[in-house]
């Protein structure tokens, strides 16, 4: 007998037997498929995608490439609703973004190289600017992205710093002073830095690359590496880390160590050969996280760079593990080759939004958005 497990409905985990340490496989089978026109030369594989659900409709929230500004993407027919104006000159200029966050419906979290945080309204204005500055490191950059955008928790703004900034440079001790997080306090305008650490024994083996995507549940932000297993759990309220743990997919054993300075080509050829995390997403309507992972591949065919160079962004294979609220794994999923774009997936009441515009999927289609709607259901 087996046990349906619907994104689109509900979560049944009181069945565990049958399955080492209650973790299944996952089988999915396909709800609905959502394919819409883009327009307004709006690429259909965008980094940084928001789902929006209102009263007044559905919406994808995206950054165009080629126009330069914001867009509020309708989901039920692909037209563009409206449009956030961004400056590059003048006092509103937000010339050096590097990401844009969705901080609620009036307003939009911005990081900037050299580091700095600001927030802007619907009409592009900058309501206010922070330089951001960290006492042991010389930040260059803040990067954020719709995996680790910057999130709003109660009075306070926290953006993610998940860089080591002299990775070369630095000793295995410095990791235990590199924080991770930051927040600004709307009432006193203060910038704070917290102790979230990679783990200490992070670089044991190696140096291993520095990254990682978070997201929010209650007042925990839940911090997921790249290159490692541990999820760290930060209270916003105590402003401490309250747990760390281990949350290993079995496709994800070879991580990638950067030991030294490669071109450009050996070093997209490491990391594609080499496992690694995607998003860690929190469903609110499920109370359940799913953690994206891409095992690492080899071409079979000796390629190019210019060819190897898609396989980087859109990765032939991927997977996602589903762990309950308190991050044990319920089960893991593979997919096919190239069946979903490992860096675009959102939760919506409905359930579980996969992007299907793999850029090297045989139906991949540059003009149309695509995205999957899934069923699970755990095998004997």
């Amino acid at each position: 007998m087996k046990y349906l497990i619907y994104f689109i409905i509900c979560f049944h985990f009181a069945c565990t037997s049958g399955s080492k340490n209650g973790r299944h496989s996952l089988k999915m089978e396909r709800i609905d498929e959502i394919v819409l026109q883009a327009r307004d030369c709006t690429i259909v594989n965008p980094s940084n995608t928001w789902f929006i659900e209102s009263d007044s409709g559905n919406y994808l929230f995206a950054y165009n490439h080629v126009e330069k500004n914001l867009h509020f993407i309708d989901f039920s027919d692909g037209s563009v609703a409206s449009k956030v104006p961004l400056a590059y000159d003048g006092p509103n200029s937000v010339r050096g973004a590097m990401g844009f966050s969705l901080i609620g419906r009036d307003s939009i979290g911005i990081t900037f190289a050299p580091p700095a945080i600001a927030l802007i309204n619907f009409k592009g204005e900058i309501i206010w600017k922070k330089e951001i500055t960290d006492e042991y490191f010389d930040l260059t950059t803040l990067i954020t992205t719709s995996y680790k955008p910057v999130l709003k928790i109660g009075n306070n703004l926290f953006g993610p710093q998940p860089f080591f900034m002299d990775h070369l440079g630095m000793a295995k001790s410095d990791i235990l002073k590199q924080r991770l997080v930051f927040s600004l306090n709307f009432d006193s305008g203060e910038i704070s830095w917290h102790d979230v650490f990679y783990n200490k024994n992070y670089w044991d083996r190696g140096k291993k690359p520095s990254d990682y995507s978070w997201d929010q549940r209650g007042k925990n932000i839940y911090i997921a590496p790249v290159y490692d297993h541990e999820v760290i759990i930060f209270d916003t309220h105590t402003m401490e880390v309250v747990d760390r743990k281990e949350v290993e997919s079995q496709y994800i054993k070879n991580f990638r160590y950067a030991n030294e300075i490669v071109d450009l080509e050996t070093s997209l050829k490491m990391r594609l050969s080499h496992d690694m995390y995607g998003p860690i997403i929190y469903d609110r309507y499920r109370d359940v996280f799913y953690r994206f992972f891409t095992p690492g591949y080899e071409p079979e065919d000796e390629l190019s760079f210019e060819e190897l160079r898609p396989l980087g962004w859109s990765r032939p294979y991927s997977g996602v593990m589903v762990l309950d609220s308190s991050l044990n794994v319920i089960g893991e999923h593979l997919f096919d080759k190239f069946e979903i774009l490992p860096a675009s997936m959102f939760v919506g009441e409905k359930g579980l939004y996969l992007s299907m515009n793999n850029e090297n999927h045989p139906d991949f289609d540059e003009n149309h958005f695509r995205y999957r709607l899934v069923r699970f259901s755990i095998g004997d």
